[in-house]
Formats: C-alpha cells, structure tokens, sequence
C-alpha cells in the first residue's frame, strides 16, 4: 500500500521543500547501473546529486527515458541531447545525452512515467548512458540552479552520505505505472466500403518495447513484429477484398502488452457480372413495355442498382437508374430496340455495358 502512495505522490508535482518522489526514469522491468553517482568528476558543481545511468543487460543507445515527474518541456539542447522538463514550483529535472526526443516543442506535457525520449551519447560520444539530475532554480530557470538529492517512487533513496561517487555501482529496475494504449487514425470508416486503398495509422503511448499487427486476428504475444516501434500503418489493400479489421498488439518497456483493433473496413474493387442475357421481346404494335433480367449478385459490397439504355444504338449508354432487375419503357414506336445494361455495386465498381436482348415493335399492319 505504501508503495502505490508513493507512486501516486509521485504523479502530481509538490512544493520544492517537499523533495518530490519521482519515477525512476529508465526502463520498466530492466536493471540500471548508477555508473557515476553524486559529487565526484562532472557532478561536483549545481549538479552535485545527478546520476549517470547505463543499462546492465541490454543495449543502452535508443532504450526509452521517461519522465521522472509530470511536467511540461521547458528546453531542448542539440548539441548534448538535453531535455528539461518543469514541474513548476520552480522544480525542474533534466534529461541529458538522449539521441532523440519525442517532442521538443515548448510546453508539451509529459506524464509521470511516459516516455519522452531515448538515450544516446548526444555530447559524450561513444558512452550511451543517461544523466538525469532534479534540480531546483530561480523564476528564469537558469540563475540558482541548485540539485537535490533523489528518491524514487520504486524504494530507491539515495541521500546525502559525504564522499566522492556516492551510490555509484547500485543497481536499480524501474516499475511500470501503466499498460500501453493504442491510438488510431484514418479518413476511412468503420462499416464503410471502398474501392480504393485506404491507410491506417497508429501510434502508442507507454510503448517502447515495439509492436505487431495483423488483419482479421490478434498478433501473436510471443515477440514483436517491429521491436522498439511505437508507431507505424496499415494499408487496406493488402488486406486483400472483402471486410477487414486491423489488430494492433504494443509492447510496454516491461513486458506488458496491449491490443486494439480499429474496423472493419470492406475493399471491393471486382465488377459485379453482367446480367445474362434475355430473349428478344416482340410487340405487336407501340406500346409501354416492362423488360426484366435475372438479378446479379454482387459477393462484396453488394449491388448498388443498374445503368439502362433502350434505344436504336447497338453501343447505347445511358445515365438511367435502376435498383430493381427491370425497366419500364416509355411508349415504344415501331422499330428494334436494344437492351444494354450495366451492373453497378455499392462502391461503384462497374461490368461493362453489355446487350442482353432487343425489344422489336411491329409496324402497323405488319405480319410480325
């Protein structure tokens, strides 16, 4: 009980004089080594209580780096990889020799626990390791720079203890405060049919241990797909004809696993057929005549109706429309007429324009 307390104290900042809980921000589940610790080499000035942090299992470059504390993104610095978060109350902490941030735009809001960028050797070439460092400052964020000692929400305290590398050596293993989540995004939607390709995209929050996906069945929970990816799309097309749904499953840093699934969404780009063809109609003399053909079926949209030309022209075309398998004519003079039809579905894919039989009027005191 005690330790889920301190991690939801560690979710909203507190006053300075409170020195804050925060979250350990490296990995969930992996251990860290405190390669350098407090007051000794480059931790000896304003940044006395920071920590150097490497991996102990793993790769260190590109692991995720979470926020230590929810907050909002302050600076960025190129050149060393640094982000600095505020927390307000004149709280800050730093995040330094990162390969990339997720965002670095001014203001963005990172929670607790969320990751905010990964770690490289941005202005320490060739030692990937994370410097991480709670500070406090004046309202300009730069004069009165102060450090101050670091506890974390996982049981980890590490004090004041006099001496040079003070902690340096410990081993650390963060925990994960939240299971993944998937977001979709895309101009197609759901229930909806389409002719054309149709690009799904997806990305994940409180991910970092990479993804899988699949059309129509959840992906396999054994490994990712695309380790380390947090997001990436789907195209419609591939999923081949027919009604489709696209299953996401996302990896946490620690293991935990997510799955979403964002649809169905049919693609149809098959013609229906042509209707088949009729026997010639002969009237006796002009008249209205009714003209019915066997119905198509469409296998995937379904059919929309039928474009209908009766005419004197044997490559007629018309804009006339039908959902019913028959047309009504307009009176009918003497003459042949042909019946071309073309079938249409829902997503308006279209047959050919076809002949499927002729009306033939007998002329007045005509033997046929």
């Amino acid at each position: 009980m005690l330790f889920v307390l301190s991690l939801l104290f560690a979710l909203t900042p507190q006053p300075v004089a409170a020195h804050p809980t925060f979250v350990l921000p490296t990995v969930p589940g992996e251990r860290w080594r405190i390669i350098q610790g407090y007051a000794c080499g480059t931790h000896n000035a304003w940044d006395r209580y920071s920590l150097d942090l490497a991996q102990v299992d793993g790769p260190t470059y590109n692991a995720p780096i979470r926020a230590a504390l929810g907050g909002t993104v302050w600076h960025w610095q190129l050149s060393s990889g640094t982000l600095i978060l505020s927390h307000g109350n004149r709280l800050f902490t730093m995040y330094t020799h990162l390969s990339r941030a997720v965002t670095t735009q001014r203001g963005a809001y990172f929670e607790a626990g969320q990751v905010l960028g990964y770690a490289g050797d941005r202005g320490s070439p060739g030692i990937p390791h994370l410097h991480f460092t709670a500070y406090t400052a004046n309202s300009d964020g730069w004069s009165g720079r102060q450090s101050i000692p670091l506890r974390f929400a996982e049981g980890y305290n590490f004090p004041e203890i006099g001496g040079c590398n003070q902690h340096g050596g410990r081993i650390v293993v963060a925990s994960s405060l939240r299971d993944p989540e998937i977001h979709f995004s895309s101009e197609a939607e759901t229930g909806v049919w389409y002719n054309t390709n149709q690009r799904i995209e997806f990305t994940s929050e409180w991910s970092g241990g990479g993804l899988s996906q699949a059309w129509n069945s959840e992906p396999a929970a054994d490994q990712p797909q695309f380790p380390g990816s947090f997001d990436g799309y789907a195209n419609l097309a591939d999923a081949g004809e027919g009604m489709h749904t696209l299953y996401v499953r996302v990896w946490g840093p620690d293991g935990r696993q997510s799955v979403a699934s964002f649809g169905p969404f049919g693609y149809d780009t098959t013609p229906p057929p042509t209707p088949a063809s009729i026997p010639d109609m002969r009237i006796q003399r002009p008249s209205v005549v009714i003209v019915p053909w066997q119905p198509v079926e469409d296998e995937h949209s379904g059919l929309a109706g039928y474009r209908v030309y009766v005419g004197p022209d044997p490559a007629g075309t018309s804009t006339w429309f039908t959902e019913e398998p028959f047309v009504r004519t307009g009176l009918l003079g003497p003459g042949d007429y042909y019946v071309r039809v073309q079938a249409i579905d829902r997503v308006d894919n279209k047959s050919e324009w076809a002949t499927i039989g002729k009306v033939i009027v007998a002329a007045p005191d005509s033997d046929e």
